[in-house]
């Protein structure tokens, strides 16, 4: 038997992991549905690919017949050593199953668990997952690419559809990302933004060039216009906190006088080039927000339309309502909403109430559905993904606060647009925080 085959043989089918963790990350932007099969049938394509290895390796039966158990076991040891918030997320889905089984709306409980279960076969994959330098920045810049190709196509789409002329009307808002809401494309895409930054950032630190990668510096500014373009308030208050971290950032770590300049009249420019000609959306988007927070005490019809702004502060008012005649502890998964709905009905909200919207809101949707106990484990979640990157931390806080200003005016999680990005984001910082430790160094 020829070994040093067979070793090459089973060393090539481990690379073949890496780029199948590469290629899910290159489908995060573009996946909106299914994606809980895919990694069924990759979780077994894998195990069958290492089966048949063993066997050719000519290991005991035992080793391979009780690979898929021994995976497992592994995943969930490794697991529970690190209190992490991989274990965090492990505990907060099997809450979800527990409250699934009491929940008088088995259906829709059903349809959520299979949501929620991003909760529990990513913590498992990633606890897997043993990282090197070359894996994680292989993920990185699939995951850009992604973006990339969700931008790409998105303004292939709104070409389409303006019959390829450009119609502005086409080129804004919910028109432009072809298969997301505005909202969650912005969100990834500044994901995206921030990746890509860092990557330009260490590149240039390491070989005071740019040389092959300036594609990299027109897709920051092709994912800032499209943010401009979407015109999500959300997309646009975290991408301008984004820019003013990244520049920050980028000036402690080259520490070079003509970077500096370089960087924020560059920055400078951009930004008001980008704000003066796509801008006009979100400053009126942002001013209607204004205006309906500055109206809030004031007395209005309530079944007459009103903007979207107006239609969360009722959502929350009344969400937050509800969580009080819960006694905190929640209504059971699937039955949050009909809690948020019954209220919106004894407080008269005729127009919210014929929308059938859920809270807007990701730490009341949490407690609507499981309580405080949720809502901390989530906080726990956070805060624990945040912290201990050395100098990758800013990073890492300010990927946590794009999730938190997201959380914030929307029910992320309770989406496969929202949910499978953010658990595989929190996921993979963690699972690679000694990695990004040391790679982002300076």
């Amino acid at each position: 038997m020829d070994y040093s085959s067979l070793n090459t043989t089973v060393y090539k089918r481990k690379k073949l992991y890496d780029y199948a963790l590469a290629f899910m990350a290159l489908l995060i932007p573009l996946v909106v549905k299914g994606f809980p099969v895919l990694i069924i049938v990759a979780a077994t394509i894998g195990v069958a690919y290492f089966f048949r290895a063993y066997q050719r390796l000519g290991k005991p039966k035992k080793d391979y017949y009780i690979l898929p158990y021994n995976l497992l076991k592994d995943a969930f040891i490794n697991i529970f050593k690190t209190k992490g918030p991989l274990f965090f997320m492990v505990i907060l889905f099997f809450v979800y199953l527990v409250s699934a089984v009491f929940s008088e709306n088995k259906e829709v409980a059903l349809q959520k668990i299979i949501l929620k279960s991003c909760y529990l076969y990513f913590p498992v994959i990633f606890s897997l997952t043993k990282w090197d330098k070359r894996k994680l920045l292989l993920v990185i810049d699939f995951f850009v690419l992604g973006c990339c190709l969700q931008v790409i196509i998105s303004v292939i789409d709104a070409f389409w559809a303006s019959g390829f002329q450009f119609d502005s009307f086409e080129f804004t808002y919910v028109n432009l990302s072809f298969n997301l809401h505005p909202g969650y494309a912005a969100f990834l895409v500044n994901i995206g933004f921030i990746f890509n930054s860092i990557r330009i950032i260490f590149l240039y630190k390491e070989r005071k060039s740019l040389s092959g990668n300036r594609w990299r510096l027109i897709a920051l500014v092709g994912f800032l216009g499209y943010i401009m373009l979407l015109s999500s308030k959300a997309g646009v208050l975290t991408i301008l906190v984004t820019t003013i971290t990244l520049i920050i950032y980028s000036l402690i770590v080259i520490k070079s006088s003509k970077f500096t300049v370089l960087v924020i009249l560059l920055s400078i420019g951009v930004f008001s080039l980008l704000s003066y000609t796509f801008g006009s959306m979100a400053l009126t988007r942002y001013n209607t927000m204004k205006n309906s927070i500055e109206k809030k005490q004031e007395v209005r019809d309530k079944s007459r339309r009103i903007g979207s702004s107006q239609i969360r502060l009722v959502l929350w008012e009344n969400s937050w309502e509800a969580i009080k005649q819960s006694t905190y502890l929640g209504y059971g998964l699937g039955n949050g909403k009909n809690a948020l709905q019954e209220t919106l009905k004894m407080n008269n909200e005729k127009f919210v109430f014929g929308l059938n919207h859920n809270s807007h809101n990701q730490f009341f949707e949490i407690m609507l559905s499981i309580g405080f106990v949720g809502l901390l484990l989530m906080i726990l979640i956070l805060i624990r993904s945040s912290l201990g990157f050395g100098s990758f931390t800013a990073i890492s806080i300010l990927l946590t606060f794009t999730i938190i200003v997201n959380f914030a005016v929307e029910s992320m999680m309770e989406k496969q647009t929202g949910s499978i990005p953010i658990v595989w984001l929190l996921c993979f910082l963690t699972s690679g925080k000694s990695i990004f430790k040391s790679v982002f160094k300076f």
